[in-house]
């Protein structure tokens, strides 16, 4: 088995049409991901606001190189940008196919509330990375009702 990799990225969204058709859409990106992820060994973590997509992705790294190159190509995103590339000793989704969290839809109570989509693609990597993987840990790992397997 080789090391283990995760990358965090956030990516301008070009998923286009009505609430339900955009809702539609990211259901069919979910049940994609739920479905090719197990068998390449990739678990995660998704949001998505209106302009833009976050993702965790853990896996190998023969695994993780091709997806992320599809991510790159897939029409429905521009201007991927790389938060975090590390290599770490255990994941934080082990048992996430691909968890999905809701964004915050004008409530700034939401723990993602905080969290700049903007900020992370036009200013700086780290700090937004940590602070998107704190925020998705802490909802998807605690069992918040604000994620789905």
């Amino acid at each position: 088995m080789s090391r283990l990799v995760r990358i965090v990225y956030c990516s301008r969204s070009r998923v286009t049409g009505s609430r339900g058709e955009v809702e539609m859409q990211i259901r069919q990106i979910l049940a994609t991901a739920r479905t090719k992820n197990p068998e390449l060994h990739v678990t995660g973590a998704m949001t998505f606001n209106e302009n833009c997509f976050a993702q965790v992705l853990e896996g190998s790294a023969e695994d993780l190189g091709p997806l992320f190159k599809r991510i790159c190509r897939d029409p429905r995103h521009s201007d991927v940008k790389v938060l975090e590339r590390t290599a770490p000793a255990h994941r934080v989704f082990p048992r996430w196919s691909m968890a999905y969290v809701d964004p915050p839809q004008g409530d700034g109570r939401h723990p993602l509330a905080h969290f700049s989509f903007e900020g992370a693609l036009t200013a700086g990597a780290a700090p937004e990375a940590e602070l998107l993987l704190g925020d998705l840990r802490r909802i998807i790992v605690t069992g918040s009702k604000l994620a789905a397997s």
